[in-house]
């Protein structure tokens, strides 16, 4: 075709060739919630919200890696999101506020900050600022200086920007600590230095920054560490937007501000001077304070929890408070605070037993722990989900934000997403879920399955989600939890595919043969029995596993004992290898390829290992890339001996199966791509290879010895990528992004071919626009 005709038919159709399309999840239902509506639905983790001060229906939203999204229906079923920062050097967001000092509402900023749970995310690149209610974004580094700093808390005053930072790239006193700009964030100066003598705050990590709702100029935050430089831990109290701080903490508190075990402090504040602030020691809530006179005195409220099997629980029973904890002060009562942990217990966990449920609230799953305190009443603390609602609901687990929306309702953010409490002082309401259509799931893993052209993921906390229908994007959560890796075999049966899928170390592992109308046909939990004497399958928490290229019955799985192989779809394994299957990132295992069913290439450490002919061959260790941890591996399936390695985001090739390789990134690095972590190989008539990470997807041709870059298509989010999958039957590539979900570019290679050519292949951005959501 030519290529003005191919330009015409991409620009007047419903999609342009090059243009990466969004697949969901937006939302997965039958998530790990509890009596939810509508249908249980979870998306992703959101880190942080700020509610519009007079409209219920505005609502802005920080993802952990999936950027800022505004809704201006929040109070509908269904609430619409719109994503705003998608093409931003970062999607990783660690605090977002509005500016009291704008009587319009139009002003917040959002501060870069890495907190998923997944324990990865974009670099950190200062402060993102919107004086338009976030249809633009201007970016604020202070000339640099916020750069590579975690951003735990911000707030914007005009011109004066104070900050808070927990961690930094290059961890020392220089870099952690509140930081101040006069000057709206051209410049800033870190005021948390030493020992304290000079602006009153000694230096150290500052996990949280609270405003006083009646009096913008004050401000609470708190310090651990600030002991090794010679200063003192404790909350501290400013009333000059930031500029000097007076500790205000008791002893009590004093106390629990311990250097080698707090791991986060939240703070909150009411009307009329309240205040409560929530220590964490160790990943566990360790004590709430509540003050009515802006810190002056504090009260201790103790630690909410419920009790189980004759033992006490407390928010935190799986131990995850160093990122898991929100809390918030009532908008009209001094003496009500709100607080999240991370999950539902189950009883007999205090003992160790086998445990089951319901527990003593009722829970039936391991969902949202949130709790009410009242200073005011003899019994403090009680439930808010659970036995504390009409109908026995709860929100997702793992708890990391709470604001009051301008209708009084409580809005809540945890790692499923985003949800409403309505009239939080009733136990007769009830938890709704507000994701709406909100794509912010953390995918680690994926699969395609081009029997019924959908995807199935592994996800940070919301389970295996797979898409119901083709391009669209409602999820199924045929498990939930954390999300294992998953695998496809769509070529065996004309009309069937098999799906391979389980939760954290390889649990509820299932095999599961579904339709080209993507309707399950039948579910086996494989037994994965040993043979020959080996050891049973010890799996590591995310297991990489590989259904064969050439033979469906085959199975890899790459477990925390060694390398497993299987001939019959799991049911019985052999131990084929001890070498251990690097995890988490990228999946690098290749099994099998149209020529040879019995070829594997894993990546273990920094080494390469493979296996060329059927056992009793065994695998035997190649040539190092680089020294680096092998993240990605893939494979020209037409002619094998071409290898591809990813490590310490270099690409490498190898031509003679990975007895040698060539560094071929190239130019890569001109496109300032961030950190590098997987890839694919599109075979076509001039074939290409694909590296993709935080900021974006790339290719280079064969013909260019895969080692000339080009930006492949447009719309992509600056999410990390963390697994590409491409399908030649339906010319399909499709890549999960950690905070963004799963995004499809299809035709693939008439992408390459088409968008690119003609002179545009030259250079990191094209003419292209793409839509948004």
């Amino acid at each position: 075709m030519p290529w003005l005709t191919f330009l015409l038919v991409a620009v007047t159709g419903s999609v342009m060739a090059g243009e990466w399309q969004p697949q969901g999840p937006g939302p997965s239902l039958n998530g790990q919630v509890e009596n939810l509506t509508p249908d249980d639905e979870v998306t992703g983790a959101v880190h942080t919200v700020a509610a519009h001060p007079s409209s219920a229906d505005t609502l802005y939203i920080g993802a952990v890696n999936g950027g800022v999204w505004r809704t201006t229906n929040a109070t509908a079923s269904t609430p619409n999101w719109t994503r705003l920062t998608d093409d931003k050097n970062s999607l990783s967001i660690g605090a977002l506020e509005f500016d009291p000092t704008d009587g319009t509402s139009q002003t917040l900023v959002a501060g870069f900050g890495g907190f998923s749970s997944y324990g990865d995310a974009g670099d950190r690149f200062g402060l993102l600022r919107t004086t338009d209610g976030g249809d633009t974004w201007t970016a604020l580094d202070g000339g640099g200086t916020l750069v590579g700093k975690n951003v735990s808390g911000v707030a914007p005053r005009g011109q004066v920007l104070v900050v808070s930072v927990n961690t930094a790239n290059d961890f020392s006193f220089a870099n952690i600590g509140v930081w101040r700009s006069v000057d709206g964030g051209a410049a800033f100066t870190q005021i948390a230095t030493g020992d304290g003598s000079t602006t009153g705050l000694p230096g150290g990590v500052t996990h949280d920054l609270e405003s006083d709702p009646s009096d913008a100029t004050r401000l609470f935050t708190s310090v651990v560490f600030a002991d090794s430089v010679g200063g003192t831990n404790g909350v501290y109290r400013s009333t000059n937007s930031g500029a000097n701080w007076t500790k205000v903490s008791s002893a009590a508190m004093d106390a629990l501000l311990i250097s080698s075990n707090t791991n986060n402090v939240e703070i909150a504040t009411g009307p009329s001077g309240s205040v409560f602030v929530a220590i964490v020691n160790s990943g566990v809530l360790a004590g709430v304070f509540h003050s009515t006179n802006s810190g002056d005195s504090w009260t201790a409220l103790g630690v909410p929890g419920t009790t189980e099997d004759g033992e006490f629980i407390g928010a935190h029973p799986g131990g995850q408070g160093g990122i898991h904890l929100s809390v918030e002060a009532d908008p009209t009562d001094t003496d009500i605070v709100y607080l999240g942990g991370d999950r539902q217990p189950f009883l007999g966990e205090a003992s160790g037993g086998p445990g089951f449920f319901p527990n003593s609230i009722g829970a039936n799953d391991f969902s949202g722990r949130v709790f009410r305190g009242d200073a005011g009443q003899q019994t403090i603390w009680t439930p808010l989900t659970h036995s504390g609602t009409g109908n026995n609901s709860s929100p997702h687990a793992d708890s990391r934000d709470m604001a009051f929306d301008a209708n009084g309702h409580l809005i809540e953010t945890d790692d499923g997403g985003i949800y409403r409490r309505v009239n939080p002082r009733s136990d007769a309401s009830d938890w709704v879920s507000i994701n709406g259509d909100l794509q912010t799931t953390e995918s680690h893993g994926l699969a395609y399955d081009t029997v019924s052209d959908v995807v199935i993921i592994g996800t940070q906390d919301t389970g295996t989600p797979e898409q119901l229908v083709t391009d669209q994007p409602t999820f199924f959560s045929v498990s939930t939890a954390d999300g294992g890796d998953p695998a496809v075999e769509d070529f065996a049966t004309p009309g069937l595919s098999t799906r391979y899928s389980s939760n954290q170390f390889l649990g509820n592992f299932q095999r599961r043969v579904l339709n080209a109308s993507n309707t399950l046909q039948s579910t086996a939990f494989p037994s994965l029995i040993p043979l020959g004497g080996a050891p049973g399958v010890v799996a590591q928490f995310y297991t990489p596993i590989a259904a064969n290229e050439q033979d469906g019955d085959r199975l890899l799985i790459g477990a925390g004992n060694g390398l497993y192989e299987s001939t019959d779809r799991g049911n019985t394994v052999s131990q084929i290898d001890t070498n251990i299957v690097n995890g988490f990132v990228g999946d690098p295992i290749l099994y099998g390829v149209p020529s040879n069913a019995d070829l594997i290439f894993i990546g273990s450490g920094s080494d390469v290992l493979r296996r060329l002919a059927a056992p009793p061959t065994t695998l035997t260790t190649v040539a190092s890339p680089n020294g680096s941890t092998v993240d990605d591996l893939t494979i020209h399936p037409d002619t094998p001996t071409n290898v591809f390695a990813l490590a310490n985001s270099e690409v490498f090739h190898s031509t003679n199966s990975g007895d040698s390789w060539s560094d071929v990134t190239g130019n890569l690095g001109g496109f300032d791509p961030g950190g590098l972590r997987t890839l694919a190989f599109i075979p076509a008539t001039n074939n290409a290879l694909v590296v993709a990470g935080d900021r974006g997807a790339y290719y280079a041709y064969e013909s260019s010895a895969f080692s000339v870059w080009h930006r492949l298509g447009t719309g992509l989010p600056n999410a990390p990528v963390y697994e590409l999958d491409y399908d030649a039957t339906d010319d399909v590539l499709v890549a999960g992004l950690l905070g963004r979900g799963v995004w499809k570019l299809s035709p693939a290679t008439g992408s390459l071919d088409v968008l690119f050519a003609d002179g545009f292949e030259s250079g990191d951005v094209t003419a292209w626009t793409s839509s948004v959501p």
